[in-house]
């Protein structure tokens, strides 16, 4: 599992080392960068593409990172109890935005619209933490960006965004995607699946130490009958199958996440492509082990799921 992970995450890096940082010639994103120009006069920022591309890469890096870094967790002494499901949460949701933002073949209004409403959000919490002396001005600018290409910007009922609306902002009602259904869409294609709510909800109460999350970890069937007052004492512990599980949609999310991105700037080729077939092989492999040890841990996940990217 762990060398998996590991030759993913390093095949996800070794395409950008490969390409460098700007598109392909014949690629989707170069075709965005040709209208730079008319972009840059009417918003009023240098390089509206080339910022969205690099948004869409950093967050890529993100996604990568966390996955990289699940995977050392196991490597360690002590195997972790809680701390893999963190970041598990981290690489799925970072995955819906990476994917969000490279999205390939959207509009080119679009792909600015979404970049917008992420610098946006920045801004604003610069300014709510007074990291920045101009904190109000910069919020304005980016605002002002948005009006110059005919975008309102406003909060998720449709009032114009002010310094402590709530969510994200919206780029002329666009912003990020709602978590559980984006995970949802990475992993199946079945609109149906609960796949998204049940990863989202149960990462996210591990993340918050709520008992719904931390129960997790409680071997309730090993239970010891103790002394005193019908208590019992049980084993806390991580399980291999449940880590399965969890390392499966990490790995096909990044998968989802760097295949937008590498179609999007025609990075492509057959290094990852072999990269992703291998991926799924060993995907395939944890999927096997898990339907022998306990096939109800899957039904969510093999319902529909896809093995390519």
């Amino acid at each position: 599992m762990v060398d998996a992970l590991r030759d993913l995450t390093e095949a996800v890096e070794a395409v950008r080392l490969r390409h460098g940082p700007l598109p392909a010639v014949e690629s989707l994103g170069m075709r965005e960068i040709a209208d730079e120009t008319s972009y840059a006069e009417r918003s009023g920022l240098d390089a509206p593409f080339a910022l969205a591309h690099t948004l869409g890469g950093m967050t890529l890096a993100a996604v990568n990172d966390y996955v990289s870094t699940f995977a050392e967790a196991f490597t360690t002494e002590h195997v972790p109890v809680y701390g893999h499901l963190v970041l598990a949460r981290a690489a799925l949701e970072a995955s819906t935005v990476s994917w969000w933002l490279s999205e390939p073949g959207i509009a080119r209004d679009d792909r600015i619209k979404r970049a917008l409403s992420e610098f946006i959000y920045a801004a604003v919490e610069e300014w709510k933490l007074k990291l920045l002396a101009n904190g109000r001005e910069n919020v304005k600018d980016w605002i002002a960006h948005a009006t110059n290409l005919g975008w309102d910007v406003t909060d998720q009922v449709g009032n114009p965004w002010v310094r402590d609306s709530r969510g994200n902002p919206r780029v002329d009602g666009v912003s990020r995607p709602a978590p559980a259904a984006a995970i949802r869409d990475l992993l199946v294609d079945d609109l149906t699946s609960k796949i998204g709510k049940l990863q989202w909800s149960r990462l996210s109460a591990v993340t918050h130490v709520t008992f719904f999350g931390t129960r997790g970890a409680l071997s309730l069937g090993e239970a010891v009958p103790g002394p005193a007052g019908g208590l019992v004492t049980v084993p806390l512990g991580t399980d291999a199958i449940a880590v399965y599980l969890q390392t499966i949609c990490i790995m096909k999310a990044l998968r989802q996440a760097a295949a937008a991105r590498f179609d999007l700037m025609g990075w492509t080729d057959e290094g990852w492509n072999a990269a992703v077939g291998e991926a799924a092989r060993h995907e395939k492999g944890m999927l096997d082990a898990i339907r022998t040890a306990r096939p109800e841990a899957i039904s969510e996940l093999e319902s529909e799921r896809t093995e390519s990217s």
